[in-house]
């Protein structure tokens, strides 16, 4: 007998590229959507026509589940910012409207300065949805202080993005491959890691950057500054093609400004990746200094350079915090832990 569904997960489609896709895939392989829990897709990225479209059929598709699946108590809210938070906005309250209860899921690397950037009547609605959920998710505890900031006594805990823990094999090639993972821009400190390839001393280093964005402009930004040899700048990479390139990488760099838990530190952290990275959004709480990588100040691409001069050249130490990244990810992280916590979520509150 087939189990009755319970739980209805919304978010973007897993074709989607970001984080919150990356989440739903990792959940999706697991076999997380069987039985009591479905996924439901509400937005999936093309023109202004497509997605307006995608998400009326979107809301169609929940209305039908909502009126004729009784057996449903639980819509679980995959969110971030803008758009994102204003469709998710009707869904909320929708849900509401059928006393379902509902789990906001919020992945923003900037929930608060979404906030605080919104007028009055946003932030109203806002504070509406926070308070009226029956649980928020936060990605780390200092999303949920800042969160709890702008909702004070909201029901918040923490449930860490999850990822599948790899088979670890530490690099020994002579080349020393610097991974950067991500999109393109200043968010993600991209002219950073440019202006930090001047200053590199060891030789054979080769940062090699992967990500969507405008390819086109900085390759060129890397051709104006001559530094072809030592970056290169490629496409977005899924599947097998992702496996391989973080098998041939030796340190994971991610000089961010603001961050949710980027799933690129996970995924390099399953495979056993020392991390350079700043200590911004929950990234100190997959990041630990001088134990399983470094973290710099934002912007510092001097120190930046120094600490990927550190692990280049002191083979030992790279290895050692690359084993402390696969030891803290699969203590902390490992989709089996997650899934499990929860699962423990859902118990909690279909009692």
């Amino acid at each position: 007998m087939k189990n009755k569904l319970k739980i209805l997960m919304i978010g973007p489609s897993p074709t989607a590229l970001g984080g919150i896709s990356s989440v739903i895939n990792t959940y999706e392989q697991n076999n997380l959507f069987t039985g009591e829990i479905e996924y439901l897709s509400s937005y999936k990225s093309s023109n202004l026509f497509f997605m307006l479209f995608y998400f009326n059929i979107f809301l169609i598709k929940l209305l039908f589940k909502l009126i004729f699946n009784r057996d449903i108590k639980i819509i679980h809210i995959q969110a971030s910012q803008n758009g994102s938070f204003c469709r998710k906005t009707i869904v909320f309250y929708l849900s509401k409207l059928f006393a379902k209860k509902v789990i906001l899921h919020i992945h923003s690397d900037s929930f608060d300065s979404f906030y605080s950037n919104s007028n009055y009547v946003i932030k109203k609605i806002i504070i509406s949805v926070l308070k009226g959920s029956d649980l928020i998710l936060a990605l780390s505890e200092i999303w949920q202080d800042k969160i709890n900031k702008i909702a004070p006594n909201t029901n918040i805990i923490v449930l860490h993005n999850p990822v599948n823990i790899k088979e670890c094999n530490h690099k020994k090639s002579e080349k020393c491959n610097i991974l950067f993972m991500g999109r393109l821009g200043k968010r993600k400190g991209i002219y950073d890691i440019i202006k930090a390839a001047k200053y590199i001393k060891s030789p054979n280093i080769v940062i090699n950057i992967y990500g969507d964005g405008d390819i086109t402009k900085f390759k060129n930004f890397v051709t104006d500054n001559n530094l072809q040899d030592r970056i290169k700048i490629n496409g977005w990479v899924s599947g097998t093609e992702k496996e391989k390139v973080f098998k041939d990488s030796n340190v994971l760099i991610l000089p961010s400004y603001n961050e949710g838990l980027p799933i690129s530190i996970l995924e390099a952290m399953a495979y056993g990746l020392p991390v350079i990275s700043t200590p911004v959004g929950g990234i100190p709480e997959a990041v630990i200094n001088d134990v399983n990588g470094f973290l710099i100040q934002a912007g510092d691409f001097e120190a930046l350079a120094e600490k990927i001069d550190v692990l280049a050249g002191n083979k030992q130490l790279a290895q050692t915090m690359g084993q402390e990244s696969y030891r803290i990810a699969k203590e902390k992280f490992d989709t089996n832990v997650i899934i499990s916590q929860l699962s423990g979520i859902y118990m909690e509150l279909l009692k």
